[in-house]
């Protein structure tokens, strides 16, 4: 087949793929046409399986047929067409077994089968993978998961609340509530702007005492994903879940792995695509843009990040994804696939607001064979009294800062939030974006709406001087801490913050959010079991930041903000140390910055000229 030709497109609909427990999962097969018919030949077939309605990517199964693919889209069990009981990731790794097995083997396709998709179409792929069906030959995960506990439902310990809610909403969506939309508007009371964050300061919610009962298989979901199932049991070990812990049994194949950084998923993209370099597998492929989740604007949040790059569209994404399966599926080793990374470094731009308001904040692609750069030099910034940030070490031989963390008035996400809320409520997951660290409204008598949030008592700040000569980080970032509490547990939390000074169009300044992590702190010492803190007893904790990278410019300096809530893209810690409590009790925290007792972050500075 001549692979430059473009095709008609003939769709044949509802066709049942049958599972090994006997249930069908429905897909619609579109097919390369000429002269109204399905072209002849075996062809390389390319698979996305969603939850969201297979019709809805119509647009997505025609440009690949179009293109000389017999491409598929399917319905995820238990979603509308489908057959089976809807559970959020279980069964997914057989299903998608079955289903690529039963793809490569269908009459129209040579034996390659590729997989691509976004968000849950990302996971269903790491499903796949994790049981190594015959002919799976690539696939494209576009910013999913490779662990649910470690980097979705939750982060650090804490509970991360974008999959909970989004349980809500793919519980409107269910097949009970197209039989009976009193569920749909029900669940919606739960789920919808407001409404949300009102109920998620309620959590840890009761089973039969929220509107989602009325949906018993989302709520059932609901409550084993996070209020059952807290520590780091088998529960979470199951293919379904754990992705990472079945890389041994991935198949030996192309992986292009694609993240926005302001999307909710940056670490584990990387950290996948760094364990399966160290694997010694070949080609894989990263691609970092100035993102949020699905979507390919780089005016993010309130930021500009400019124009360069090639890739501002969906339409852009799918050229690039063509490409791919042409060089992996179709073999065409003259495919435009770039080189193995292409990573959006941010900063640079002018610093000016742009005509509809946004910081210009710039940025420019770094492209090369590894990531993170093999020039990069990991080095230690520490904490300091008096809020300073410098690569001295302390040498005070006693030092410390304490504030008060109350349950009840916690600090606003301002960030990397895939919560839309405030500003951004109408922006669904493509959430919050990054934005100028200022206090956004979430719940009653929490914050002050406008002020900054390093004006809080409960938020300490610590930043260099300003700088004499830019700095460039690129790379895995992370917060070591010698902390203690007067409570149980309780969280800390550390943003990294890129600090411009004050200007005509910024008179306070602009704190641009480049990083942050979370750990509560009963999981300090590992997962599988939680410990409670001892009061006043000091311990050294690991946080680890999402990665990043970004150049600080002249005159900027470095800060860090840490805290102990981040709501509502984490659910609130009360500091009891039972997570089933629904009572609350204020936290004394202290961070110490002293001789033997350091606190410190660590940054890849990526020299400049490398």
């Amino acid at each position: 087949m001549d692979r430059k030709k473009t095709w008609d497109v003939i769709v044949v609909r509802d066709v049942m793929v049958p599972m090994r427990d006997g249930v069908n999962l429905v897909a619609d097969l579109y097919y390369p046409a000429a002269d109204g018919r399905p072209v002849e030949g075996n062809l390389p077939a390319v698979l996305q399986r969603t939850p969201y309605k297979k019709e809805s990517y119509e647009n997505m199964g025609s440009f690949f047929a179009k293109h000389g693919y017999l491409s598929v889209v399917q319905d995820c069990r238990g979603r509308f067409k489908s057959g089976g009981d809807f559970f959020p990731f279980r069964d997914e790794p057989q299903d998608g077994y079955d289903t690529v097995v039963w793809l490569a083997n269908h009459p129209s396709c040579n034996g390659k089968v590729g997989m691509y998709g976004c968000s849950h179409m990302a996971w269903v792929q790491f499903h796949a993978a994790t049981q190594n069906p015959p002919g799976l030959a690539t696939i494209i995960p576009y910013e999913g998961p490779i662990n649910a506990y470690h980097y979705s439902m939750r982060v650090g310990g804490a509970l991360h609340l974008g999959l909970l809610k989004w349980i809500l909403e793919t519980a409107t969506t269910s097949q009970e509530a197209q039989q009976n939309p009193a569920i749909a508007e029900a669940v919606r009371t739960m789920s919808s702007g407001q409404n949300f964050l009102d109920w998620a300061s309620r959590i840890p919610w009761k089973r039969g005492q929220t509107p989602l009962n009325i949906a018993p298989k989302y709520e059932d979901a609901a409550f084993q994903l996070y209020f059952e199932n807290y520590d780091y049991t088998d529960f979470w070990r199951q293919p379904g879940f754990a992705m990472d812990e079945y890389f041994d049994c991935f198949p030996k194949i192309p992986i292009l792995w694609v993240v926005g950084w302001y999307d909710w998923y940056p670490r584990t993209i990387i950290d996948g695509y760094q364990k399966m370099v160290e694997m010694q597998r070949e080609n894989q492929y990263l691609l970092v843009g100035p993102w949020t989740h699905n979507n390919f604007n780089s005016l993010c949040g309130d930021v500009n990040f400019g124009t360069a790059g090639t890739i501002h569209s969906y339409d852009d994404f799918l050229d690039l994804e063509l490409a791919w399966f042409d060089r992996w599926l179709k073999e065409d080793p003259n495919a435009d696939i770039g080189t193995p990374v292409k990573v959006f470094t941010m900063g640079g731009g002018q610093g000016r607001r742009d005509n509809s308001g946004r910081l210009k904040h710039g940025g420019e692609w770094h492209y090369g064979d590894t990531w993170p750069p093999k020039s990069i030099q990991p080095i230690p910034f520490y904490l300091h009294p008096d809020g300073v940030l410098s690569q001295d070490q302390p040498i005070q031989e006693s030092a410390q800062t304490t504030y008060t963390y109350d349950p009840r008035n916690t600090v606003s996400s301002n960030g990397r939030c895939i919560i839309p809320y405030g500003p951004a409520a109408e922006g669904g997951f493509s959430g919050m974006g990054p934005r100028d660290q200022i206090e956004l409204e979430t719940l009653p008598g929490h914050g002050i709406p406008g002020m900054p949030i390093a004006s809080r008592p409960d938020v300490l700040v610590f930043q260099t001087q300003p700088l004499s000569q830019r700095v460039r980080i690129a790379g895995n970032i992370k917060g070591i801490l010698w902390v203690s509490s007067d409570s149980p547990d309780t969280d800390f939390f550390v943003k990294l913050i890129d600090l411009y000074p004050p200007s005509t169009d910024y008179p306070t300044g602009y704190a641009f959010p480049v990083s942050e992590g979370i750990l509560r702190a009963r999981y300090r010492e590992g997962w599988e079991t939680s410990k409670p803190m001892e009061a006043g007893k000091m311990y050294q904790i690991e946080i680890p930041l999402e990665p990043s990278a970004n150049l600080f410019a002249v005159n900027h300096r470095i800060r860090i903000d840490i805290c102990s809530s981040n709501f509502p893209n984490f659910d609130i810690n009360r500091n009891t140390g039972d997570p089933t409590d629904r009572r609350w009790r204020i936290a004394e925290n202290t961070i110490y910055h002293e001789l033997n007792h350091a606190s410190y972050i660590v940054l890849p500075i990526y020299p400049l000229g490398s």
